[in-house]
C-alpha cells in the first residue's frame, strides 16, 4: 500500500514537473493530482526536492542496469564484437529515453532548478556513469580493441554525447527510427567525424 501511494505521488509529480516546471509545481498540486491527502506526502518524502531526487534515482538506476551493467568490457573479443555491442548499447539508450520520456525531460530540462544539495546528488549519478564507461574503455584498451587514450576523459565526453543524443531522440526527432540513430551514434563514437581517407591525408601532409 505504501509503495502504491509513493508510486502515485511520483507519477503525479513527474507529469506536473514536465508540464509546469519544478519551481512552479507545489506539493499541494502533487497530492491533488495523485488523489491523496497532503499529510500523506510527508510520510513518503521529506519535501519536493527529495521527491524529484527519487525520480532521478529511478531513472539512472534503470539506465545503468539496462546498458553498461549488461555489457561488461572484459567479455569483449574482437573489434566487430565491440562495434555490435556499442550499437546495442546506443539502441537501448535511445529506446530507454523514449520509453521514459517524462523522466528524460526532467533530467535534461528541470534538474537545473533544484537546490545545490540535490543538484550535487544528480551530478554524482553522472560521475558514476562516467566511472562505469571508463572501466569499460579500460577493459577494451587492455584487449587492444580501442586506442590508448585517457579513459576517464573519453568517458566524460561520452556522457555528454549520451545526454545530447537523448535530447535529440526525445525532443528533436522523436519519430526517427531508433535503429538509424543508434547506427549513427555508433559510427560517430567509434570512427569520429573524419572519413578514413581524410584522416590519412591529414597524417601524410
Amino acid at each position: 500500500m505504501a509503495d502504491d501511494i509513493a508510486g502515485k505521488l511520483k507519477s503525479a509529480a513527474a507529469w506536473l514537473f514536465t508540464q509546469h516546471g519544478f519551481t512552479a509545481t507545489r506539493v499541494a498540486d502533487i497530492v491533488a493530482n495523485a488523489g491523496v491527502a497532503q499529510g500523506t506526502f510527508y510520510l513518503h518524502f521529506e519535501n519536493k526536492p527529495s521527491l524529484f531526487v527519487a525520480l532521478i534515482d529511478e531513472f539512472f538506476a534503470g539506465l545503468i542496469e539496462e546498458t553498461i551493467a549488461r555489457h561488461p568490457g572484459k567479455r569483449l573479443q574482437t573489434g566487430e564484437h565491440l562495434s555490435a555491442e556499442v550499437e546495442e548499447i546506443w539502441m537501448t539508450i535511445i529506446r530507454y529515453g523514449r520509453k521514459h520520456d517524462i523522466l528524460t525531460r526532467l533530467v535534461l530540462r528541470e534538474a537545473y532548478a533544484l537546490p545545490p544539495e540535490q543538484r550535487a546528488h544528480i551530478n554524482r549519478h553522472f560521475e558514476q556513469g562516467a566511472d562505469a564507461l571508463a572501466r569499460y574503455l579500460e577493459d577494451a584498451q587492455q584487449l587492444g580493441l580501442v586506442k590508448n587514450l585517457p579513459a576517464r576523459l573519453i568517458a566524460w565526453l561520452l556522457v555528454g554525447m549520451i545526454e545530447r543524443a537523448m535530447h535529440y531522440a526525445v525532443f528533436v526527432a522523436p519519430n526517427a527510427p531508433s535503429v538509424s540513430l543508434a547506427g549513427h551514434c555508433t559510427e560517430f563514437e567509434l570512427l569520429g567525424l573524419l572519413e578514413p581517407s581524410a584522416a590519412r591525408t591529414g597524417g601524410e601532409s
